[in-house]
């Protein structure tokens, strides 16, 4: 079977990293980048960070508005499409990409299957949750992450079972293997102790409004005043802070993106995580670090309704109270690390295993 794997994105690259290779061991496999992420810190780094081979096709679509930037990609993918024939196209995630080629695959009549299908924040203001549901209502196989993924597509949205499989999370088997590649040393180059930063991530369209990046940064400016925060900047949250001069404390270390290793080496040393990333909601999760989630809602509630993960949403009182709260109060912290979840590393040969029946 000849098999067309989509993405564009770093947090697809991560996630694709350990099925990528396998694919290539039991099919024939064209990997096609849209080149939605397209700088060396955001999408080549990783690629030699997780020893994965070159792109068979990199589109180069670059940004755009979603409408700009989708219409290029179905344009571009349809062409790879048309000339390889493959007999199915994956997709991994919610991003542009993951739409485009989930789009142009079923236009072209191509069986698409999509790695963590199912997963709803409920809210469709989200450019991200808009993708989700069109992506998982094109797929044959919606391959989920966890019971509530699952439960959304055969119980909520009615959704013929034998369609949908439980394998688990991708991104569990690649989280684990780049902490184990952390050089401490990173550490050092940013004058930081275990346990005592915390890292600090922003970069959803909802959160990078001028007003909406303002409130969310007076409050980290706030908290550093008793902790220290790590910030690396995503491009687009980087261009709102520049370009209206928004304040950053001086107990904030504003850095370019990092790569994936010594992201999560961070991760791993930090004392808690501030986030809006879906992704990284999940790897807090496995790497077990205190995880606050800066927004109304998420696609991971699996995640928070066990109280791994917490919803702070994006107003300074309540972001300022809560982990000022944590900070004061170490044994709360400890009750999170407590909570034990279900890692089931093993998704990626579930897939493999499931697509080889086919």
């Amino acid at each position: 079977m000849k098999i067309a794997t989509i993405f564009g994105t770093r947090p697809e690259i991560i996630k694709l990293s350990t099925l990528i290779p396998l694919l290539d061991k039991e099919f024939e496999q064209v990997l096609i980048h849209t080149g939605q992420h397209y700088s060396y810190k955001m999408d080549k780094i990783f690629f030699e960070e997780l020893k994965l081979r070159d792109c068979d096709y990199t589109l180069n679509i670059g940004s755009g508005t979603h409408a700009q930037q989708t219409g290029m990609m179905l344009i571009e993918l349809e062409k790879v499409l048309l000339y390889e024939k493959p007999d199915m196209v994956i997709v991994q995630g919610d991003t542009n990409s993951t739409l485009a080629g989930a789009l142009t695959a079923s236009k072209l009549q191509i069986p698409v299957a999509h790695v963590e299908a199912g997963c709803r924040s409920f809210d469709r203001r989200m450019p991200e949750e808009i993708n989700r549901i069109l992506v998982d209502n094109v797929s044959e196989y919606l391959f989920t992450p966890d019971e509530i993924s699952y439960k959304n597509l055969t119980c909520l949205e009615c959704f013929p079972s034998d369609k949908v499989y439980l394998v688990g999370n991708t991104s569990v088997d690649a989280c684990l293997r780049a902490r184990d590649l952390f050089n401490q040393e990173t550490l050092d180059d940013y004058s930081l102790e275990k346990g005592k930063y915390i890292l600090f991530t922003l970069h959803r369209q909802e959160n990078t409004t001028v007003e909406g990046l303002m409130e969310i940064m007076n409050a980290l400016n706030e908290i550093s005043n008793n902790i220290k925060v790590l910030f690396p900047g995503h491009l687009r949250t980087r261009k709102v802070l520049e370009e209206n001069k928004i304040n950053i404390g001086d107990n904030v270390i504003l850095t370019e993106p990092l790569g994936y290793k010594d992201f999560m080496g961070l991760l791993t040393n930090s004392k808690l995580v501030m986030t809006d990333s879906g992704g990284i909601q999940e790897e807090a999760a496995v790497l077990n670090i205190p995880c606050l989630i800066l927004r109304d809602n998420t696609e991971w509630m699996f995640y928070v309704e066990m109280g791994k993960n917490l919803l702070i949403g994006t107003h300074f009182d309540k972001i300022v109270g809560i982990v000022n709260d944590l900070l004061e109060n170490d044994e709360k912290i400890a009750e999170i690390e407590k909570i034990e979840i279900p890692i089931n590393q093993g998704a990626t040969e579930s897939i493999v295993a499931i697509l080889k029946k086919t």
